[in-house]
């Protein structure tokens, strides 16, 4: 089973991204150092690098049952960050988001993680789960939201490129088990 290509929330579109979304992505979120700080892949410091994740983002698909999703505002169009699910095992899944700053604190991030668990459910996924760094205290509370429960503490885990250390970091994994997607 595929995933649609497209999914409408309340206030969101969520949708595959294309080549000619390289330079709303790079400007809106890939960038900001501030939005990536927290993310395992390196902050975009050309647009190439931003065209290299859209063709992974392709591949992806490609190969897989889903893949990333470009978050949009239903309201005006405006691209507001981005989500998705990457598929491990048809059964297991990890999931994610990073949003453009002017879009923090707005909902955006549990609308559209909740999207992700319903989509998870939907195409038979047992085990949907996030890692999470240990002070981004804004995706945990995004994570509960969700019904996600912390699982564990992996020390000295991840490596996030766009902190100051490059020494790997704790982070707590936080899953979701498919029947509570039901609520």
């Amino acid at each position: 089973m595929k995933a649609p290509e497209r999914i409408e929330t309340p206030r969101l579109v969520l949708r595959r991204p294309t080549a000619s979304d390289a330079a709303a992505i790079f400007t809106r979120y890939a960038a900001d150092l501030e939005v990536t700080r927290y993310v395992a892949w390196p902050r975009h410091v050309s647009i190439t690098e931003t065209r290299e994740f859209l063709e992974f983002s392709d591949a992806g698909w490609e190969s897989s049952a889903a893949g990333a999703y470009l978050a949009e505002s239903r309201a005006d169009g405006r691209l507001l960050g981005s989500t998705g699910i990457h598929f491990e095992t048809a059964e297991r899944a990890s999931t994610g988001y990073v949003f453009a700053r002017d879009a923090w604190g707005k909902g955006f991030a549990t609308e559209a993680l909740h999207a992700m668990v319903a989509l998870g459910e939907s195409l038979q996924v047992r085990r949907l789960y996030a890692l999470c760094h240990t002070e981004n205290l804004a995706s945990v509370r995004v994570l509960e939201k969700n019904g996600f429960h912390r699982e564990a503490l992996l020390p000295k885990h991840t490596v996030f490129p766009n902190l100051r250390s490059l020494e790997p970091s704790d982070v707590f994994v936080f899953a979701r088990p498919a029947a509570l997607a039901r609520e």
